[in-house]
């Protein structure tokens, strides 16, 4: 089946505060080196996805000639007064419980809840620009989980998803229309991020 839009859904490489299991949200940290990272496509001229430079630099090793378009809608949940702490650190604070059972309705601390997470993507989304099939986009944990549980062809939940930084998803939609519209993708796939894909 031919597919009108493609959107790959690429989680950025390790950082520091990712290897230590640590709240990392709006906090602008580098990725970590010697990743061994491959150039998935060296003829992408046009990347997408969040400003923060932990995707930024991330794109620049995947798709090496292109231009990254970064969307301040596109970052990672915003921990707020959790940022930098581990769930050891936070457990036994009744806010940081409260927010785990509900962070739809609750937010941290000066920080955001999903729900409001979620409405900044869609919109981030919606700005995407017109007249193109592909849409190659660097993005967080947390945001990759929002829109695949909004553009997913299934129905699921925001913790239904394991993001990984070694796959990426394949979202693909039968008309430009539908895409545009915000619908559930036609098909969805998880594929290992390997060199020279060619996207």
């Amino acid at each position: 089946m031919d597919y009108a839009v493609t959107v790959y859904l690429i989680r950025h490489a390790r950082t520091k505060s990712n290897n230590e299991r640590r709240y990392l949200g709006w906090a602008d940290e580098d990725i970590l080196p010697n990743q061994n990272l491959p150039v998935l496509d060296s003829r992408c001229e046009t990347i997408f996805g969040s400003d923060l430079k932990r995707c930024k630099q991330t794109a620049a090793y995947y798709f090496p000639i292109a231009s990254y378009l970064g969307d301040v809608g596109f970052r990672e949940s915003n921990f707020g007064e959790f940022e930098g702490k581990t769930y050891e650190e936070l457990k036994e604070i009744q806010q940081y419980r409260n927010w785990i059972d509900n962070p739809q309705r609750l937010a941290p601390p000066s920080g955001e809840t999903l729900e409001e997470v979620t409405k900044r993507c869609m919109e981030a989304i919606a700005r995407l620009p017109k007249g193109f099939t592909r849409y190659p986009l660097i993005l967080h944990g947390g945001t990759i989980r929002i829109l695949l549980v909004n553009f997913a062809p299934e129905s699921s939940e925001f913790w239904d998803w394991h993001v990984s930084h070694d796959d990426m998803y394949k979202l693909q939609w039968t008309t430009k229309e539908a895409f545009e519209e915000g619908k559930r993708c036609t098909s969805l796939s998880v594929v290992p991020i390997t060199a020279n894909m060619n996207m």
